[in-house]
């Protein structure tokens, strides 16, 4: 795994869902990126959060039913990178690599993105081109149809800086798994 210099712990992730985005969460691995949750209420928010504190939301959020796991996100410039492992089985054939995307993201509504990948490897090889654009709209595709389940989010704007990203927009209050 491409090792991005990320680190985080659990205070993190308190500091940026608890005190920042002020969500009530009971259990953050119900919110993984292939759970089933639910959201309730509606703040507006202007926050920015560290790679620390964003890494940290991913991993505590996908570190036991998730399909991803020992995610580090960097931003830096206008770009965004991340590293971690696949975790998941998939038709009876368990997947586990370590995944390496480098690239750029918008909001293009309030519960949409469009993703741009520069650079994408799976283990040892880098992803060419026909194949790196697939899995960017799959992605894109994946990452959209969850917001789009998310009730009392509205994004207004997302904006990447070095070592961090601000975010403004509306956010729920409450998140749970089902």
């Amino acid at each position: 795994q491409k090792d991005l210099g990320v680190t985080y712990t659990m205070a993190d992730y308190d500091r940026a869902v608890k005190e920042k985005a002020k969500i009530e969460v009971n259990n953050p691995s119900d919110l993984c990126l292939t759970c089933s949750f639910k959201t309730e209420g509606s703040q507006k928010v202007d926050l920015t959060l560290s790679n620390a504190e964003t890494s940290a939301i991913q991993n505590f959020s996908n570190s036991t039913k998730g399909p991803i796991k020992n995610i580090q996100i960097k931003f830096s410039g206008k770009e965004t990178e991340a590293s971690f492992v696949t975790d998941f089985t998939y038709q009876g054939i368990e997947i586990k690599y370590p995944v390496y995307v480098k690239g750029n993201f918008w909001n293009t509504g309030s519960k949409s993105f469009y993703i741009s990948v520069e650079k994408l490897e799976a283990g040892n090889l880098s992803i060419p081109g026909s194949l790196k654009k697939r899995a960017e709209r799959e992605f894109m595709s994946y990452v959209n149809n969850i917001l789009s389940g998310i009730d009392g989010l509205s994004v207004e704007k997302v904006e990447i800086n070095n070592g961090s990203v601000n975010f403004v927009g509306d956010i729920p209050t409450k998140a749970y798994g089902f």
